[in-house]
């Protein structure tokens, strides 16, 4: 008798591994966020000054980044996505560390309105972009 629940119960842990297994697996197709944020504003931070970059100026209506959850981000400027990006609290978290010399994070908050970017420079400083979001539908 004690068999026959011991099997039992292997079978409900394999079915159960199975149907999580199932849900995880295509959790990477179905349920990926995109996003394309626009710039509204930056700042350059270096050992020796702080400078706001022109928020009017006409580099300012092409910086825009686009996000996908599954596949990381990029400017769109430059094709191919680069980083990994998890949630976090709520918040998308994208993460560079590939980049010459640097880093890059990019967080898009809660309510996937707005967004903030820094460029580190490993010792010469940072870039901050802020802006607002759109969510983009998958199709």
């Amino acid at each position: 008798m004690e068999s026959s629940a011991i099997e039992l119960s292997g079978r409900r842990v394999w079915v159960l591994v199975c149907v999580l297994w199932g849900v995880l697996g295509s959790h990477s197709t179905a349920w990926a966020d995109l996003y394309s944020c626009q710039e509204t504003g930056a700042v350059s931070i270096d050992p020796y000054q702080r400078e706001v970059i022109d928020g009017g100026g006409a580099d300012t209506a092409n910086r825009r980044w686009l996000v996908d959850t599954d596949q990381g981000w990029h400017r769109a400027e430059f094709p191919g996505y680069r980083g990994s990006c998890r949630i976090e609290n709520g918040y998308v978290i994208c993460r560079t560390d590939n980049i010459a010399f640097g880093e890059a994070t990019l967080s898009i908050h809660p309510n996937g309105t707005s967004f903030v970017v820094v460029y580190t420079d490993y010792g010469l400083g940072a870039l901050a972009f802020v802006g607002k979001c759109r969510e983009l539908s998958a199709s």
